[in-house]
């Protein structure tokens, strides 16, 4: 007897390439494979429900569930995590958080799981103010989208489209402060742009020393009607990219021929394993409670969800 087949969409990473060129198999299934772009497969998600599994931006996941009707639920499966500290750019005379107040800042989207996560960052370390800001959402290097999509916007908070130009020209033109991107932007190192925090790494060991939280960019999400139709599925699912994860982890130890073109592989990930433990990128759903509990917390408090959610609603059965 055949087995089913899922599709699953997610990106194209050291901890799910196993999954991908099947070295790994979900027990029980066949598996069709999609990466590319991760934000056109964030849109179809969210527009289409094409794939029965799909990666998904954990904040606005957040979003659409507890605004009800996301057909997704949420598996305890992180393939994206990053600390955020090193996403923030600023203009020169903005020498630490408190700067910040009261200043114009770019974003490519409010709603983002990045911009979230240094809000919240900022909150909790700095006691920054949100709210005391003005907004400007755009594209950082080039101009990619034709309108600025305001759905997941709180009310009460100053945000405007950056129409038809680009957030890096604003921040060199002196039109915004400071600028929350995923990779420094065209601007960076010129007209006197830097990054908030220089010593990004040191400022990032030191929050996870403090806090133990590492924070969760994007979620592995299975269709409900497919959940329900196969019971078994999360967990098998959940089993497949924790050994494709392990089978990334343990090229990290290989010292013969360096799997990775980083001449002080081995030195990092020793580094890293004596800050943050073994399993120093967890999957399940109990090792990431406090990150996920945090996370819905900074949500709230940025007006992004109109109620806090227990971490089980988004996590079902586990």
């Amino acid at each position: 007897m055949p087995q089913p087949s899922i599709r699953i969409a997610v990106g194209d990473y050291d901890r799910t390439r196993a999954l991908v060129d099947g070295s790994v198999g979900v027990q029980g299934f066949e598996t069709r494979f999609a990466t590319g772009d991760l934000e056109t497969i964030f849109s179809q998600a969210f527009q289409t429900a094409e794939y029965e599994v799909t990666e998904l931006s954990f904040s606005n996941f957040l979003i659409a569930s507890v605004r009800g009707g996301c057909p997704y639920m949420a598996l305890p499966i992180f393939p994206s995590r990053s600390f955020r500290h090193s996403a923030i750019y600023v203009r020169a005379g903005i020498a630490t958080p408190a700067d910040l107040g009261g200043k114009r800042i770019g974003l490519r989207e409010y709603s983002n799981t990045v911009a979230l996560v240094a809000r919240g960052m900022l909150s909790d370390e700095y006691g920054f103010d949100p709210g005391s800001c003005e907004w400007f959402a755009g594209d950082v290097d080039h101009v990619e989208r034709d309108t600025i999509d305001s759905r997941n916007w709180p009310k009460g908070v100053r945000i405007q489209a950056a129409q038809g130009r680009t957030l890096s020209s604003m921040m060199e033109a002196g039109q915004l402060d400071a600028l929350i991107a995923y990779t420094p932007p065209t601007a960076f190192g010129r007209a006197g742009v830097g990054r908030l925090f220089p010593d990004w790494r040191d400022v990032e060991k030191d929050y996870y020393a403090r806090t133990r939280r590492f924070p969760i960019m994007h979620v592995i999400a299975l269709r409900r009607d497919v959940a329900e139709a196969n019971p078994h599925l999360p967990r098998a699912l959940l089993a497949a990219f924790d050994q494709a994860k392990r089978v990334a982890q343990d090229r990290l130890a290989i010292h013969q021929a360096l799997p990775i073109m980083l001449p002080w592989m081995q030195a990092e990930a020793e580094s890293t394993q004596a800050l943050m433990g073994q399993d120093f990128w967890p999957y399940g759903f109990e090792a990431n409670r406090d990150m996920i509990e945090t996370q819905i917390r900074w949500s709230h408090e940025q007006g992004l969800i109109p109620r806090r959610p227990a971490a089980e609603e988004l996590f079902p059965g586990w």
